[in-house]
């Protein structure tokens, strides 16, 4: 809320006060007739009161409209403007007073009760002001300027669903009005409504023109692209624990849409496409993502499990090695570069990365069955046996311990068909033992 309230106090700071002739955006001015009967004249010194604020003379005019006040104590003008001036120097009291007696003097100078709504605000009195701008803005239900004031001072109420009504209808009402789409801006960005405070500001932007100084604008609208982004990759990560993959991936697509370089999103979207063997698509956003992250461990093993699911060995192997030169603690990273050497028939490689894998993670079942398959292939059952052993410790599903124990069986079976000169059966078969698929991990 303390956010929301700078941005709304500093908005206001910058808005026209309805009432102060020379800020009036639906029509000319109020007038006064000219006073024959005295020389200097209440409507001079009216005039001039008008024309010193307009340089922000402040202090003069309050002193020529109080001269003003005092040859013409029932002209309501020139208490709305002397209120206008109290405000612009912080004496908020002061100007609640000329306000109110403004008011007194003509009960339906609706100006006058919207710029003592804001004296209101300004001093923290934000029922009052809710109560007085809300008052003038049915008077002036086509002032657009009044309509801004009063979504501002709702928001602040804590009513953002009014404060966009209001809104609403004051940028329909104008569609320049800047200050406008500045607050609908903030109440969405302070409802987390991405995509509409995105419009309402980038609306800004058009309406200030390529001329205007707009660096704060700019780094306020990239930064709102980088939390929506977050705020839709949060969404997909839930959808895809709730099983809705399809749901995950449109949510990670359009957060690459808001920011194309949001690392996450290219990571976990090229996941998906791995897992569904979509493997061109995955590299691709592995590709993206290691431009962005170049010394990411992590991007550098997924992007090689998938060149291993493309037969492209070589590069798979150079990724794994400079992801575990970044990471040298990866567990599935040993694990799967395991699965290369094994592929390409070197044996010691394989078991050192396997044991290195199991060293790091000494729970995970995976590793020990890929372990085991490697000491058949180099014709120590044995140790086989005992690393399937381990696997079978390490699971709990009925239906992976039967897969297991009848691995177990099988290299049991082979060991004593080894100590029978005659029937030596050779290496285990597919059907034997089964190498394991490199491991994926989802963050």
């Amino acid at each position: 809320m303390r956010n929301i309230l700078f941005f709304l106090a500093f908005l206001i700071a910058s808005m026209p006060l309805s009432g102060f002739p020379q800020s009036r955006q639906d029509g000319p001015p109020p007038t006064k007739e000219a006073d024959l009967t005295n020389p200097e004249g209440a409507v001079t010194l009216y005039n001039n009161g008008v024309e010193a604020l307009k340089q922000s003379k402040l202090d003069e005019a309050i002193g020529f409209l109080s001269r003003a006040i005092k040859l013409d104590p029932r002209d309501h003008l020139a208490y709305n403007n002397r209120g206008v001036a109290y405000k612009r120097k912080g004496d908020y009291d002061r100007a609640i007073a000329d306000y109110t007696k403004a008011l007194e003097i003509k009960p339906d100078y609706a100006y006058a009760l919207g710029n003592r709504g804001m004296a209101r605000f300004r001093k923290g009195d934000v029922e009052g002001a809710v109560a007085d701008l809300t008052e003038a803005s049915k008077r002036l239900s086509r002032d657009s300027v009044m309509l801004t004031n009063l979504g501002v001072v709702l928001s602040a109420a804590g009513d953002s669903g009014a404060a966009i009504k209001v809104l609403q209808r004051a940028v329909s009402l104008n569609r320049k009005n800047i200050r406008g789409y500045e607050a609908l801006g903030g109440v969405y960005e302070h409802r987390k409504d991405y995509d509409k405070a995105l419009d309402a500001y980038e609306k800004v932007l058009a309406l200030r023109g390529k001329d205007a100084d707009s660096s704060d604008l700019n780094a306020k609208i990239a930064q709102l692209r980088k939390d929506f982004a977050v705020e839709l990759h949060r969404e997909g990560l839930e959808s895809y624990r709730q099983g809705n993959q399809k749901k995950a991936m449109d949510l990670w697509s359009k957060a690459l849409k808001v920011n194309p370089r949001m690392v996450a999103a290219l990571r976990d979207r090229g996941l998906i496409y791995h897992k569904a063997g979509k493997h061109k698509q995955a590299l691709e956003d592995f590709n993206d993502a290691l431009r962005l992250a170049p010394s990411n461990a992590e991007l550098y093993r997924v992007r090689a499990d998938a060149l291993y699911k493309m037969n492209k060995f070589d590069n798979a192997l150079a990724d794994y090695d400079k992801a575990l030169q970044l990471n040298p603690n990866d567990a599935i990273g040993y694990n799967n570069r395991g699965l290369i050497y094994h592929e390409r028939g070197d044996l010691d490689k394989a078991l050192a990365d396997y044991s290195k894998s199991i060293s790091l993670e000494p729970a995970n079942s995976t590793f020990y069955e890929n372990r085991a398959l490697a000491y058949v292939g180099k014709r120590q059952e044995e140790k086989a046996i005992e690393d399937y052993r381990s696997a079978l410790n390490n699971v709990t599903d009925d239906k992976q311990r039967s897969h297991i124990q009848a691995k177990i069986d099988a290299v049991t079976a082979m060991a004593n068909r080894s100590t029978e000169p005659s029937d030596s059966t050779g290496p285990a078969t597919s059907g034997e033992a089964t190498k394991q698929a490199p491991e994926e991990k989802k963050n």
